[in-house]
């Protein structure tokens, strides 16, 4: 038998076959695993773009399944519309018409659901527009909602 200098470096010919078999492909990944992406643009500049392109479209997929998830939920949806209506009305000024819708949404829904994130919203927009103490009823009222 061969001795080796390293006591831990078992020579080729005495490794396992299964061993033997696999090297190629750890070379290979390796060799892959130390390719960087700037060594790999310098080389082809179309490898940059393409990567660019499947991270664009799995962003936008991202988004496709995010929105699908929202609009396949009512509960989900009506927060979502809530929050959108609150947003158009608070960028025209006018927090009083989102303050009425969501005092709507709390008179007609029994959905706990939707309650809870019509009454924060409700109480944001009532404490943004002065009405702190309004805003503290609204709150307590959905919290007793919860507790009881």
């Amino acid at each position: 038998m061969i001795q080796s200098k390293n006591p831990f470096v078992i020579p080729f010919y005495l490794r396992p076959a299964a061993y033997r078999r696999a090297f190629p492909v750890l070379l290979l990944a390796a060799c892959c695993a130390l390719s960087t992406p700037q060594a790999l643009a310098e080389e082809n500049p179309d490898i940059v773009k393409m990567s660019q392109f499947v991270d664009l479209m799995q962003g936008f997929y991202a988004t496709i399944e995010a929105v699908h998830e929202i609009a396949s939920s009512p509960e989900k949806s009506a927060i979502l519309e809530m929050q959108k209506i609150q947003d158009i009305y608070k960028d025209r000024g006018d927090q009083a018409e989102a303050i009425k819708v969501l005092q709507g949404v709390l008179k007609r829904t029994d959905n706990p659901t939707v309650r809870n994130a019509a009454a924060i919203m409700l109480g944001d927009a009532l404490n943004e527009t002065g009405r702190a103490s309004e805003a503290v009823k609204v709150l307590q009222a959905a919290l007793e909602e919860n507790i009881r």
